[in-house]
């Protein structure tokens, strides 16, 4: 009888050891994903008041707090991305470009269907000289926001750098369903009819 009740209290004991354990490891991780999230946010609005640097401090202070945060990554590869897209210097200019791709691909390690994270990827891509690569990229990004004309307008754009004409007519009258309006789109496929007919 004494030894039952010496097992049930070690079992109670035990009991109450991983509950209290889970409880404070639960908080623990809640303080980080918030901790992370909040020095995200203050990048964001850095970032968007072109405040770059102080946005770069905040972006790689949420990942280090939360490796799983890919909206820090992402932030820092837009940053990266548009320093790269205003540099003169080609080596800088390829520099800023790798950097962008790293963040870029860490922020799709976590998210891989995030259009804008899949569309920054596919232009550091290009940017480095990987076409093909990034052109399956930009169609990923079109093809996850199918009723986004932007993503649709910018792959063409390219698909027609890269001479592939007929997909890029294609691709620029499924954009033109979206927005008529749009005079890149119309410019875009006059000058691929007219193109494609004279070959």
């Amino acid at each position: 009888m004494k030894m039952g009740k010496k097992k049930q209290g070690a079992i109670e004991t035990a009991v109450r050891v991983v509950f209290t354990s889970a409880v404070i490891l639960s908080a623990a991780w809640a303080v980080q994903v918030m901790s992370s999230a909040t020095l995200r946010v203050w990048g964001d609005k850095f970032r968007l008041a072109q405040d770059r640097s102080r946005a770069e401090v905040f972006y790689k202070a949420a990942s280090v707090i939360d490796p799983q945060n890919w909206w820090a990554p992402l932030g820092l590869g837009q940053i990266y991305s548009q320093t790269r897209y205003y540099e003169l210097d080609p080596i800088a200019k390829r520099e800023w470009a790798e950097k962008e791709h790293d963040e870029y691909l860490k922020a799709y390690r976590h998210n891989v269907k995030k259009e804008e994270v899949v569309y920054g990827l596919g232009r550091a891509e290009l940017a480095l000289g990987n076409r093909e690569q990034g052109l399956d990229y930009l169609r990923q990004a079109a093809h996850y926001k199918r009723f986004n004309d932007f993503y649709w307008r910018k792959l063409g754009i390219e698909l027609r750098k890269e001479g592939l004409y007929e997909e890029a007519l294609e691709t620029f009258l499924y954009a033109q369903k979206l927005d008529r309006s749009n005079k890149t789109v119309k410019r875009n496929i006059q000058w691929l009819r007219e193109k494609m007919s004279a070959d």
